[in-house]
């Protein structure tokens, strides 16, 4: 899955570099916004001294390490930022309210003219809690005050009380909004609130204060908008969780229990799918949370909220569509559900308009765990400038809520001509590996947008008799100017063959659609780039299996190790078949993107080995009836085995770099 956390942020940042915005746009205002700057205490010696704030009232900076096991015990072990500094804002020892105030405010007058003009844009936010079942928490106000420092308009997020929380952590909160106009200083005030308890258990990190002049129009347009949309910048849910949540949710404002969890997690609702999952999942999904059968939280949300005004005239003349997507779906036979929605709002929050997806429920699903993919389209509302997503997981049964999604995706078109942009990356098959670097006659990935008008793999109509199609629906791809046989297309990715005459080093690959070409992106191409077939379906208790097969089509795998499919160990003298990309050359010659229609061998040497011990290789070209796919045909040796046998090969002297396990029966 691929990830654009804050795209919206960089497009405007990348268009103040361009047209000479003031720094004041795109960078966070609020100095010391983790309180790394300066020392921390441990909550019992106090630190009063806060570069970039003056703190009274008893409030405090604690490190997480050393405060643990005393006031104010936020552990990194709970729910604390991704990627969290050493230190937090804290409430102090008394049993009292108390405020950081950043001093001096921050001077907006270097924005006077696009504030003034009313186009300019806020976003604040903080993780903000506390301590166990302490109801102490705290707040972040902004207050923009004209140039003689009269008050215009408040802004506040928080609190995060006990009742938000799961345990001890901090939770994201976020806010986005117009910068009023006559706006020349912002005032930021952390306010620390005292509720119960001998001390103050308030606790916050990572605050900050964006200001967005407008980016252009286009910048919005063809890519997803909704930041984190597998779940995949998060640490996913393993059975170990002392909480029952995710340490963080990034990008996403959630409720207590919403959470992501691991597809390799031994206890998770998907663990060992085959199938019922998208093709660009990565390590996580969201899931609706454990331990959630408290009939006062039968629902877990999470939210973001996207600013959309860059392109208003777009919008406002009724030349944007929208398509929101997702892989929503449950547990077994038990009726938990995902429902994401979009809301079109004005700035004042008005809404003008909605779209849903879900709910996927088990009679959908045949009683089977498992996520399938819904979507929507339409035309965003004119005056539309925020976009609330809106993510509803409901538990209708269980003690856990099953409710599931992956790969959530919310684009703007235009009705004017959007051509295809190579924006992500480029990586061989992710089912082999998924390499940085390609070679000639190999499989790759490209990621990115407006890639194709559909989405399909190629049929046998394509094809010119053995040659593979070069152009699906109007989507072409060239690597150093020579025509790719493709096999799969989509908005968003398109899978290619590394054309045979490509000279090694960086090389350009380009996209065009009927809506013109991309701007090329450069991809390396090695001498060899070989991987094996193994898939993240075949991970078994976090060890990676290679895809191999007797000839009858059973799996080599420990027996019952992934359900649906039928499997056995290998014994010593068995024949088994593993596939493979990116092996290189073969002999007799099979011309790249052709039919394999002879039997052929590689033209480097290649060894296969169990453990430390090699093995005999009966086959070992490209695989007969295929296009750039590689066979082995692989005899088992007499060895000890057992149902963790590494294995790896060498291609021209050159061990392969996959880590992979098969399971063999021992003499």
């Amino acid at each position: 899955m691929k990830l654009l956390l804050g795209g919206i942020l960089f497009a405007s940042v990348a268009a103040q570099l361009a047209t000479g915005q003031s720094a004041i746009f795109g960078d966070n205002l609020i100095v010391n916004g983790g309180a790394e700057s300066g020392a921390a205490g441990d909550g019992v010696t106090r630190v009063t001294n806060v570069p970039g704030w003056q703190a009274s009232g008893g409030c405090d900076v604690y490190a997480y390490q050393t405060a643990f096991g005393n006031v104010n015990a936020v552990s990194p072990t709970d729910i604390v930022p991704r990627g969290a500094g050493d230190n937090y804002f804290a409430g102090g020892k008394a049993a009292a309210s108390c405020t950081f105030v950043q001093n001096p405010a921050m001077d907006l007058s270097a924005g006077a003219s696009t504030i003034d003009a009313g186009t300019a844009t806020y976003a604040m936010s903080g993780y903000l809690g506390g301590y166990g079942a302490d109801h102490d928490n705290a707040t972040l106000m902004v207050t923009f005050q004209n140039a003689s420092g009269a008050a215009i308009q408040t802004y506040t997020i928080g609190p995060v009380t006990a009742t938000d929380r799961v345990g001890s952590g901090l939770y994201l909160r976020r806010q986005i909004g117009q910068v009023p106009v006559g706006a020349r200083k912002a005032a930021i005030t952390l306010n620390m609130n005292w509720v119960d308890g001998a001390t103050n258990e308030a606790a916050a990190d990572n605050l900050g204060l964006i200001l967005n002049a407008p980016a252009p129009a286009q910048s919005l347009l063809g890519m997803n908008l909704i930041s984190n949309p597998g779940a995949d910048a998060s640490p996913g849910l393993l059975n170990s969780s002392p909480t029952g949540a995710s340490t963080d949710l990034p990008g996403w404002v959630r409720s207590a229990y919403l959470t992501a969890d691991s597809y390799q997690d031994s206890g998770g609702d998907l663990y060992q799918l085959t199938s019922g999952i998208p093709l660009d999942a990565s390590s996580n999904y969201f899931y609706g949370g454990l331990d959630v059968s408290d009939s006062s939280n039968p629902v877990a949300t999470a939210y973001q909220d996207i600013d959309v005004s860059s392109a208003a005239s777009l919008i406002d003349a009724g030349n944007v569509p929208f398509a929101l997507s997702g892989w929503l779906g449950g547990y077994a036979d038990q009726d938990d559900n995902c429902v994401v929605a979009v809301q079109f709002q004005q700035w004042d929050g008005t809404v003008l308009g909605s779209a849903t997806i879900g709910p996927v429920l088990a009679a959908d699903r045949n009683n089977v765990s498992m996520l399938l993919q819904r979507s929507t389209s339409g035309s965003v509302p004119t005056g539309t400038r925020v976009m609330h997503v809106l993510m509803t997981i409901t538990r209708e049964e269980g003690a856990n809520n099953d409710g599931l999604a992956d790969s959530l995706s919310l684009v703007l078109g235009s009705n004017g001509n959007v051509g295809p942009e190579i924006s992500d990356s480029i990586i061989s098959a992710g089912a082999f590996g998924a390499f940085d670097a390609v070679t000639q006659g190999t499989w790759m990935e490209i990621y990115g947008a407006n890639l194709a008008e559909d989405t399909r793999v190629w049929a046998g109509s394509d094809f010119n008799g053995v040659n593979g199609p070069t152009s699906l629906d109007g989507t072409t791809v060239t690597v150093a100017g020579l025509p790719a046989v493709i096999y799969y297309i989509s908005p968003t990715q398109v899978n290619a063959l590394v054309p045979g005459s490509v000279a090694g080093g960086p090389q350009p690959v380009v996209v065009s659609t009927a809506n013109g070409p991309s701007v090329p992106f450069m991809v390396s191409v090695d001498s060899a780039e070989p991987g094996f077939l193994a898939p993240p379906s075949f991970v078994v208790n976090g060890n990676q299996y290679v895809v191999a097969q007797f000839s009858d089509g059973t799996f080599v795998l420990p027996q019952g190790a992934i359900a649906g499919i039928t499997s056995r160990s290998a014994k010593p003298g068995d024949t088994i078949i593993i596939y493979g990309i990116g092996f290189g050359a073969v002999t007799p010659a099979v011309p790249i993107g052709q039919i394999t229609e002879v039997s052929n061998t590689l033209s480097a040497p290649f060894q296969f080995f169990f453990g430390s011990t090699l093995a005999n290789t009966n086959y070992s070209g490209l695989a007969p009836g295929q296009i750039g796919v590689y066979q082995f045909n692989v005899v088992v040796p007499a060895i000890s085995g057992g149902d963790l046998t590494p294995i790896s090969f060498s291609l021209g002297g050159v061990t392969g770099t996959q880590t992979l396990y098969t399971a063999v029966q021992g003499n």
